[in-house]
């Protein structure tokens, strides 16, 4: 945490005479470069000297010109961000097909601004990320995507990415071949969770043409992060190892740690670190990958990510973690452990014994080991472990569960937390925020917001900030679009927590009632979202011809069918119970009218397209036959997660055009198809049996090519508008 420091401002005002040098900053010149084409010659770059200041940016004007000054490159990305949202009223989208559309002539800065950081790291991405958003990324997403992290200030992403390659290295070193290490790697979509230990081989073997398009794309990667100075955490040795090593090392104690739920045969292995072998493992690995990759000294590894230990007694805990570490520092002096905190949130042998967790934390050397404080808006646990036993830790939102497409972010709530955090004098070693979500999807703001406050803490003045924020969707002060921006957050981004698995009616296993599945609807009133849908289509022409307030625009719409579709499910239960085969038909029809109106208005965005999560699949293919395994994993991963009737069914659920039509509407078509059929022969509905004619059916599914579009299709202010005129009477329903 970092204080401000007397005179600052004098400091900075007094660089702003200084001459630019056109030769220096040219990473933050194409940077400009890339999101204003045209426009990186009207600004003017320049350090700001960092004696006695950690990290701080100013803004001025100077003969026209946009002066930008930072301690670092960081600095002056978020420098240039600042100037985009408060004088361009643009917010710089992680998606690099969103458009940004820059005022022809640049605002001048009349007022000089400073801002300093107050937080030493800010920290992004989570292991599932790698799954459920970047698994198909080509390079341009990723340099757009590095970009935005520039721009928010993030200096310490997750990077994951390719670490196959070097294992492969590793393992053929210990005499496996390259086909039974290809076969014990997951398919693609599974790595994050072979990464962290949870499952092996599932829809394996990974082709090798991956392998080395990820290596590769890992090297491009961390070029461009580095470059802006960020520091990368990599990846270590926490203990998994292949099955087939033990026909090497027999005598090697090896531990089966479970398999997610897919199936015995994918079950991972765990070494046991007082084995010799447990550290050689451990230097290999990172000689192999510094000597590739490079490090900047920062190591994840979760030994335990939702499994049991082999043994829970803090000795043999404490052994655990020493040994991962030393192995560590063994080939990096100034190795530091970053550890996810999710596992010690989510287990309760952790919460039984405190001493397992203070003797794993303490276990390593004072300050050598970060901890992610994981899901801090639903439980901080730093309160709970005694400021995690005086480790230092990174206060965490996590948000989103899966990628699962629901509006939910509680601002509110955060802002609250956060803010409390920082103040308390009981908060220990508190030196970064940021964030573990698993998808990207809705609520980009929410994240936004987290690495703002890092540099401003009056962003926790909610109103002001939402205020602000409508100005950048509508780039102009249109006061209804305002009204309708605050009535909104108040209304849904308050303080409900994003829970596991946040979805929608429509993507659970069909029922009369219930739920079948992870889909936990949230719970504001759908009624007062109609509302503000109908503010915000009374917003300016200018306001509603905007990209990024249609977008928005869907998403509400998308939400408001979403929590329809409940009470009209309500009507089907009560046709059925009454046996009312006319009623039953006609509720029915309109809950798959709502569905086809989904699919047709979230066929408008990029986002919300399955055919471009399975094209961007198929891509990775050389032929006919890889193209097939590539978009069996993409299909796989959004719908069952693991093999038919398993337990993690649609725990990746989604609103995607053409997920709808073909996956989620055929399955209530053929219960609703079950239902009359029970009510004409009078045969009372077997669940247990339809639970299996819908597994049978979703992993069918998994194995069909039917192709959807790629590119976005209609005009979204027509379909959102015909859709709020044809609901209209239904939003209020009552009937």
């Amino acid at each position: 945490m970092k204080k401000l420091l007397p005179g600052l401002i004098l400091i900075l005002f007094s660089l702003t005479a200084c001459e630019p040098e056109p030769k220096d900053h040219q990473n933050i010149y194409a940077l400009i470069e890339r999101i204003l084409p045209g426009k990186s010659s009207q600004f003017i770059v320049e350090t700001l000297p960092s004696e006695g200041i950690e990290e701080a940016f100013t803004l001025s004007s100077k003969k026209k010109k946009i002066v930008i000054q930072g301690t670092g490159d960081l600095a002056l990305a978020k420098g240039f961000n600042y100037y985009l949202t408060e004088y361009c009223n643009i917010r710089v989208s992680w998606y690099k097909d969103d458009p940004v559309d820059a005022p022809e002539i640049l605002p001048e800065v009349n007022t000089p601004v400073t801002r300093q950081c107050r937080f030493e790291k800010r920290f992004f991405l989570n292991y599932c990320t790698f799954g459920y958003t970047m698994l198909w990324w080509q390079w341009d997403d990723w340099e757009h995507f590095i970009d935005w992290m520039a721009l928010n200030g993030i200096n310490m992403p997750l990077a994951i990415t390719g670490q196959e390659a070097i294992w492969m290295e590793v393992w053929k070193s210990f005499g496996m071949t390259d086909e039974e290490i290809r076969a014990y790697f997951t398919g693609p979509a599974h790595l994050p969770w072979h990464r962290m230990g949870n499952l092996d081989g599932w829809l394996g073997p990974l082709p090798q043409e991956y392998i080395d398009h990820q290596f590769e794309l890992q090297k491009k990667i961390l070029k461009r992060e580095r470059s802006f100075g960020m520091t990368p955490v990599l990846p270590a040795f926490a203990g998994h190892v292949p099955k087939a090593i033990k026909e090497q090392f027999p005598e090697a104690t090896i531990t089966s740690l479970g398999s997610y739920g897919v199936g015995d045969q994918y079950q991972a292995y765990f070494l046991d670190p007082m084995d010799t072998l447990f550290v050689q493992i451990q230097q290999k690995f990172l000689k192999a990958q510094t000597a590739h990759f490079g490090t900047d000294h920062l190591y994840g590894a979760d030994p335990f990510n939702e499994m049991d230990p082999p043994e829970t007694t803090p000795e043999y805990l404490a052994t655990v973690s020493k040994t991962i570490y030393d192995g560590m520092s063994s080939i990096d002096t100034q190795a530091t452990w970053v550890q996810m905190g999710w596992t010690f949130y989510y287990m309760k042998l952790w919460k039984e014994d405190p001493a397992r967790l203070e003797a794993m934390i303490k276990a390593v050397p004072e300050d050598k080991m970060i901890i992610l404080d994981y899901f801090a808006e639903k439980e901080e646990v730093w309160r709970n472990t005694e400021a995690w036993h005086d480790a230092p830790y990174i206060w965490c939102y996590l948000g989103n569960f899966g990628g699962n497409t629901e509006m939910a972010a509680p601002l509110y709530e955060v802002a609250n937390r956060l803010s409390n955090t920082e103040n308390d004098s009981d908060k220990g070693k508190l030196v970064g925020v940021g964030s573990t979500l698993e998808g990207f999807n809705v609520n980009r703001f929410m994240f936004e917001w987290l690495f703002e406050y890092a540099w401003d803490s009056s962003v926790t003045d909610i109103e002001k900030w939402v205020a602000q924020f409508a100005r950048t969707k509508s780039e102009s002060e249109d006061t209804l679009a305002e009204q309708a921006y605050q009535k909104l957050f108040k209304l849904v981004y308050n303080d409900q927590v994003s829970g596991v698995a946040t979805g929608s009616l429509t993507q659970t296993r069909p029922r009369l009632s219930g739920i079948k599945g992870y889909q936990r609807p949230s719970k504001y009133d759908y009624h007062e979202l109609t509302e503000v849908l109908t503010m915000m289509l009374g917003a300016e022409e200018q306001t509603l011809l905007d990209p990024d307030y249609q977008k928005d625009l869907v998403v509400v719409t998308k939400q408001v069918l979403d929590n329809l579709i409940i009470p009209v499910r309500e009507k089907i239960n009560e046709a059925y119970l009454a046996k009312d085969t006319a009623a039953l038909h006609r509720q029915t029809s309109i809950f798959l009218g709502i569905l086809d109106d989904l699919d047709r208005l979230l066929a408008t965005q990029p986002e919300f397209l399955l055919g471009k999560w399975l094209d961007d699949a198929r891509s990775f293919g050389s032929d006919s036959a890889s193209e097939a395994y590539y978009e069996k994993n993409a299909r796989v991963l959004v719908t069952t997660w693991g093999n038919e009737g398993n337990k993690i069914i649609d725990y990746a659920s989604r609103d995607l055009s053409g997920l709808i039509s073909s996956y989620y509407k055929e399955r209530w078509e053929m219960f609703f198809e079950i239902l009359e059929q029970s009510i004409e022969t009078g045969t009372p509905l077997d669940l247990e049996a339809i639970d299996k004619e819908m597994a049978a059916f979703e992993w069918r599914w998994t194995d069909r090519q039917d192709q959807f579009s790629a590119v976005p299709q209609g005009d979204v202010l027509t379909i959102v508008q015909e859709i709020h005129e044809k609901y209209l009477s239904l939003y209020l329903f009552n009937d």
